[in-house]
């Protein structure tokens, strides 16, 4: 997983906006945002894109 959150902060580094790290084993979200602190939802039914991605829903129950 380390690997994993080095790798999205190098995404935000270069100019990502909004990246999403789902963990299924741990039924986690890790929501990253440029200048802001990482955002973890325990086992969240859905993660909205908005404002990033207006509209745009992630149903993570299916992936669990």
């Amino acid at each position: 997983m380390s690997d994993l959150q080095e790798k999205m902060q190098e995404y935000l580094d270069n100019g990502a906006r909004l990246g999403w790290l789902i963990d299924p084993l741990e039924q986690r979200v890790y929501i990253y945002r440029p200048g802001q602190p990482i955002e973890v939802l325990e086992d969240p039914p859905t993660v909205s894109g908005d404002p990033v991605l207006p509209g745009f829903v992630l149903n993570v129950r299916e992936l669990w």
